[in-house]
């Protein structure tokens, strides 16, 4: 049994494409803390066996450590190939992580897999095994709920593992921290356009030209100026911490740890923050902060807050 575990540097993930997905992005993240790996990703078809000797062949103790992510391993052209290579043992700087719908568990790849890897299914959860999965999401992103908000999203979101992540993404951007009720959840997730702000907060951190015009549709389509003045502040704090972190030449996964947030929305945030200094970020944080004040004082509406807050951030002609 001692020896299995040490041979394990072999990983299959099978079933539904969200959890696969997931398991592996986290498991590349805890290898990542573990050792400097190179992450090289191909798809299945591509793995031909001169791309296999190309991976596994000729490799020596000096060679540099890497992962290799196989997406759609279900399409390989040569799975005996590979089940023959998993069975005479992988170079120890290599780490093979497979991806798949599903695989034949007569297949000689299955049962290699199996034998001398760590393999792991995941099946679309049903309404029973979904509070699990949900209360796992909603930890993972940092999101309260009451309990009786958390029987509303089981009852009311379809129970797909990427669509309830996809709603529970929204609540994260909408608050952290504290706790969110009926109401709130109700308007959140089916009364408003928040996968629209979403996507016009993107545009704002990437100092698009468009997001003038996208933030002009989104209030004629009746969505909540606050709400989107608040979801920008939680953009810039996001993209500030990331950054400055960054400066400290943290990873993205000691960043996501500090931060308690999933690595891929760390790298989604380090990406944006290139396009600010520092400065701007905290000049930012702070002219957001005066302009709530004036909101909450009636100075200004949110709409124009928001307005000359997007002007201010284009790039100069």
């Amino acid at each position: 049994m001692k020896k299995q575990k040490e041979l394990k540097n072999v990983f299959a993930f099978l079933g539904d494409i969200y959890l696969r997905e997931r398991a592996t992005r986290k498991l590349i993240a805890q290898l990542q803390q573990q050792r400097k790996y190179a992450l090289i990703t191909v798809e299945g078809q591509e793995l031909t066996s001169s791309q296999m000797l190309e991976h596994f062949g000729g490799m020596s103790l000096f060679d540099d450590a890497k992962i290799l992510y196989v997406r759609r391993a279900d399409e390989l052209p040569e799975p005996e190939e590979l089940a023959e290579r998993i069975t005479r043992g992988l170079p120890k700087s290599v780490v093979l992580i497979l991806d798949a719908e599903k695989l034949d568990k007569r297949s000689r790849l299955y049962k290699a897999l199996e034998s001398l890897g760590a393999l792991e299914e995941f099946p679309t959860p049903d309404r029973r095994s979904l509070p699990t999965l949900v209360r796992g999401l909603l930890a993972e992103y940092k999101v309260k709920l009451t309990p009786a908000a958390l029987k509303y999203l089981l009852a009311t979101v379809d129970p797909q593992p990427a669509r309830l992540a996809k709603e529970i993404e929204k609540l994260a951007c909408y608050s952290t921290e504290r706790e969110l009720d009926i109401p709130e959840l109700r308007e959140l997730l089916f009364g408003d356009q928040s996968e629209s702000v979403l996507k016009w907060l993107d545009l704002v951190g990437e100092r698009s030209p468009q997001s003038v015009k996208y933030l002009r549709e989104l209030l004629r389509s009746g969505e909540d100026p606050n709400k989107i003045f608040f979801m920008l502040v939680s953009q810039v704090r996001a993209l500030l911490a990331v950054k400055s972190l960054a400066a400290q030449k943290k990873s993205s996964e000691e960043i996501a740890k500090e931060l308690g947030k999933p690595p891929w929305l760390v790298g989604k945030h380090k990406a944006m923050a290139q396009n600010f200094s520092e400065e701007e970020l905290i000049e930012l944080l702070q002219r957001l902060h005066e302009e709530d004040v004036n909101i909450k004082t009636g100075e200004r509406t949110p709409e124009e807050s928001l307005f000359d807050l997007v002007l201010q951030l284009q790039p100069l002609a």
